[in-house]
């Protein structure tokens, strides 16, 4: 597929290094979730959105690299949800810092309860996922740290790359 834009003079790369990093990224996160039984909070998951949306929007690119324009707008859009990302990620920091108080609720259920009773026992069963606490670490680095820095070197990435790789071609 490379060699046939490569052959098109398309320039792909912005587009596909943004799908592999979501992609990955979101594998980790599931990985950590489901592998290592590393419940998220709610900030956690909001700020793997972020993500699910450049891998959206890095498809509709490399669908429409025949239209530049279009492509490098999906590109600099994908550093607007990034810059959102990095947002969500600084508030979680602050929060397990207690720098700040976090979310009313940390911790939630989707429910397919069919009456308040079914709803109860759910929300009972349910763990309490604090927003404050810290489940993992790398070399003292919590989760949301690294994802605070990873965030805004893409969001910088994002608003270089259409300008560097995405010229229009002659």
């Amino acid at each position: 597929m490379i060699k046939l834009l490569r052959a098109r003079n398309v320039p792909a790369f912005p587009p596909i290094a943004l799908l592999l990093v979501s992609v990955g990224s979101l594998s980790f996160a599931l990985y950590a979730q489901y592998v290592q039984k590393i419940l998220p909070c709610v900030l956690c998951l909001h700020q793997r959105t972020p993500y699910y949306i450049v891998a959206g929007l890095s498809v509709v690119a490399l669908l429409l690299l025949r239209f530049p324009k279009v492509a490098r707008l999906m590109v600099y859009l994908c550093g607007v949800a990034f810059a959102f990302g990095t947002a969500i990620a600084v508030y979680h920091v602050g929060v397990q810092h207690l720098w700040w108080q976090g979310p009313a609720m940390c911790g939630g259920v989707e429910s397919g309860a069919s009456s308040v009773a079914d709803l109860k026992a759910q929300l009972m069963a349910q763990p309490i996922i604090r927003c404050d606490k810290i489940d993992w670490k790398l070399f003292g680095i919590t989760m949301p740290t690294v994802n605070v820095f990873f965030s805004a070197a893409l969001t910088i990435f994002c608003l270089i790359a259409p300008s560097r790789w995405m010229k229009q071609s002659s």
